[in-house]
């Protein structure tokens, strides 16, 4: 095949995201192995296979759940719940349907690590970056933090959070690409997995509608406008609340009230006073003892040490706010990361049992889209050695929680 047909077939974008999957198919490969299995073997802390499982066979509870005391299941009249946002199980239908309790799902893990780079990849690219440039900032976004240690693990908690930046990174793309209700709708799939990714439906609206507000002859007048956005949350919306209400009889409850430790809590799930310790927690060191790192791993380590991504957006953010006027979107960005930061430290435990702080990747699709849209068309060397540096301690910490942790 001559080079003209190769870049036809093959134009560089393509030939770019095929060696970046290329690439991290590969180390999710070689990590399987040296942790002892293969991408095709079940991981058992995964009570979302169970859910779909019994949805397959008609009920919504677990009959059989009082012997799976490792995981965080529900109680409520008697019956055992799997206690987590539903939509990771709708996922896992074709592989339970084909596989029962079986599921391969540390390779769906994989597909989603695959997913949300390529669509890192895509915005990138959307907003006029090159394809190596690209690359490199999916790279730094998927695998240059705690998404990397999550993605070699199908726990059900990090089922739920990889699900989580795939359907949010999927809203930000459609939202630079001017698919409005498309990226409202996957913003609603997200709280299927992270309820708190609700806080960017509304910011995503106000943003719409101060970019047309000219068009609408006005701001509030393109408030009224984006009606449209909320058609898809509003029926997604709708789905969750329904099963909500069969299984516990309250909309809005999706069972995390209902587990033991929560109900044994004097003050429950959430409460304004976790919020102060938790808050420190995001700023517990890493220490050095005879030339050996020393970090905790319950209640985690500072945020921006397994994920400096964070560091590389505020410093974009100082640098901008020094050379332009504010831009509104990252003013509304920045008010959403920080009204779900806070309710992140409303929570009982934070991650509990952790590398790094990993609630903190909620946050990495809304800072990318900062990034993609005010950041350099390429990245500072400082970028490049912070970013080759993050996707090292990451996979460190992915071995180091699969044998010590």
């Amino acid at each position: 095949m001559g080079k003209n047909k190769l870049s036809q077939y093959f134009p560089p974008p393509l030939r770019t995201l095929l060696a970046l999957l290329v690439v991290m198919m590969t180390g999710y490969f070689l990590m399987s192995d040296l942790m002892g299995g293969t991408l095709f073997q079940h991981q058992y802390w995964d009570s979302y296979t169970l859910q779909t499982y019994n949805w397959l066979h008609g009920r919504t509870y677990l009959p059989d759940g009082a012997k799976y005391t490792y995981l965080e299941l529900a109680i409520y009249q008697g019956r055992y719940y799997v206690s987590f946002p539903p939509l990771p199980s709708v996922f896992l239908i074709p592989f339970v349907a084909l596989c029962g309790l079986d599921t391969p799902n540390n390779m769906v893990m994989a597909a989603y690590g695959l997913a949300a780079a390529e669509l890192a990849y895509a915005i990138m690219l959307r907003r006029g970056r090159k394809p190596t440039v690209a690359a490199f900032w999916a790279l730094v976004c998927v695998w240059g933090c705690n998404m990397l240690w999550m993605t070699t693990n199908a726990g059900v908690w990090f089922q739920a959070q990889a699900l989580n930046m795939v359907m949010c990174l999927a809203a930000v793309l459609c939202a630079i690409s001017g698919r409005k209700a498309l990226s409202t709708t996957f913003l609603a799939l997200a709280v299927g997995c992270r309820p708190f990714s609700a806080v960017f439906l509304p910011v995503f609206v106000l943003l719409f509608a101060w970019n047309e507000r000219k068009a609408h002859g006005g701001f509030w007048k393109s408030c009224f406008a984006q009606w449209r956005c909320l058609i898809g949350p509003v029926l997604i919306g709708a789905c969750y609340m329904a099963y909500n209400y069969v299984r516990f009889d309250d909309p809005l409850e999706f069972g995390h009230n209902y587990l033991p430790e929560f109900v044994r809590a004097e003050h429950g799930q959430f409460h304004w006073s976790y919020l102060l310790p938790n808050l420190k927690h995001l700023f517990t060191p890493v220490t050095m003892e005879d030339l050996q790192l020393s970090f905790p791993l319950f209640q985690g380590f500072i945020f921006f040490v397994a994920n400096p991504i964070f560091i590389i957006w505020f410093f974009r953010c100082a640098i901008n706010a020094t050379r332009r006027p504010v831009s509104a979107e990252g003013l509304l960005l920045s008010a959403g990361m920080l009204a779900e930061l806070v309710c992140i430290c409303m929570h009982r435990t934070m991650g509990a049992w952790q590398f790094g702080s990993r609630y903190s990747c909620d946050l990495i699709p809304f800072l990318y889209m900062y990034l993609a849209d005010r950041g350099k068309k390429r990245p500072s060397n400082w970028e490049l050695a912070l970013g080759g540096m993050a996707v090292a301690f990451n996979a460190y910490g992915a071995l180091y929680m699969y044998f010590y942790g």
